[in-house]
């Protein structure tokens, strides 16, 4: 007997719409809210024309005020929209469920999971009033929704999953923190202080360690960050004694000695580039 298509795994675009209709049910409330977890990452995924993978609920952090938190807005979201929205037991707590209908006519129920900062005062990224957990806008169908950025959300993924070693949500986590070093500023992630995430990250997936490098602060694991210098088109930096160099194709290499000028030099784009103590930089050499 076939299963009812409601039962059916949410295809990224399904995931991506009901999305906005969560944002659209939101905006009466007035509560400042952003999307995260995988459905989040799922839409910088999309954003960025990178494999997509869906997941079967939705996670909204709000941030907490006089009259909203976590536990009102669920309760608002019950009694305003009975039909938009049913309850659903999560580990023993009712929570609301999106009634999403599918082209086919048929109800598929989505959790949502609502956090604030202060029922989670451990998750201090979850403050949306701090510059550090920056939030973008993105266009679903005409609808603005805030969804937190590429850079807060590979820093979660990679303390997730992390915290979530031996589960089955840990595999998701490490797949989304991989995807998404490829949708971040170099160095723009400090885990200075989170050295056995990143561990556990390189040791899940060696492969990335190039990327982490590039992209994520954490010198005790991954070294010195490294310096772009645009005139040469290279990333270079100091690795103990020696001095380092990416190229194109972000593979190592060293820099050469030069006995009698005593500098460190390197050739890139048909010129050759010199190490200057002076600017602690590498210029052209003429």
């Amino acid at each position: 007997m076939p299963r009812p298509n409601a039962s059916l795994p949410l295809s990224p675009e399904e995931l991506a719409q009901a999305v906005a209709d969560l944002a659209e049910y939101m905006s009466p409330s007035r509560a400042k809210f952003s999307i995260c977890g995988g459905a989040a990452s799922m839409l910088v995924r999309m954003q960025n024309g990178l494999p997509l993978r869906s997941t079967e609920d939705i996670d909204l952090v709000v941030q907490p005020t006089a009259g909203v938190t976590a536990q009102s807005i669920s309760t608002w979201l019950l009694q305003n929209y009975p039909t938009a929205f049913v309850a659903k037991k999560h580990y023993g707590v009712s929570v609301p469920a999106l009634a999403f209908h599918r082209s086919d006519g048929s109800v598929k129920h989505i959790e949502i999971e609502i956090f604030d900062v202060n029922a989670w005062p451990q998750r201090p990224q979850y403050n949306l009033d701090s510059p550090d957990n920056d939030v973008t806008m993105v266009s679903i169908s005409g609808v603005q929704v805030p969804v937190f950025s590429a850079r807060w959300l590979l820093r979660e993924k990679i303390m997730t999953a992390f915290d979530r070693q031996g589960t089955r949500k840990e595999r998701s986590d490490l797949d989304d923190a991989c995807a998404l070093l490829d949708t971040v500023e170099p160095s723009s992630v400090d885990l200075t202080n989170k050295e056995a995430a990143v561990r556990h990250l390189i040791a899940r997936r060696p492969d990335v360690r190039q990327s982490l490098e590039l992209k994520i602060v954490c010198p005790a694991v991954l070294g010195m960050p490294w310096t772009w210098n645009e005139p040469a088109a290279v990333y270079w930096r100091w690795e103990k004694d020696q001095l380092r160099y990416l190229d194109a194709d972000l593979r190592r290499h060293k820099f050469k000695w030069d006995e009698m000028t005593q500098v460190w030099y390197l050739t890139a784009g048909g010129q050759d580039w010199f190490y200057s103590a002076e600017n602690a930089d590498i210029a052209l050499w003429t």
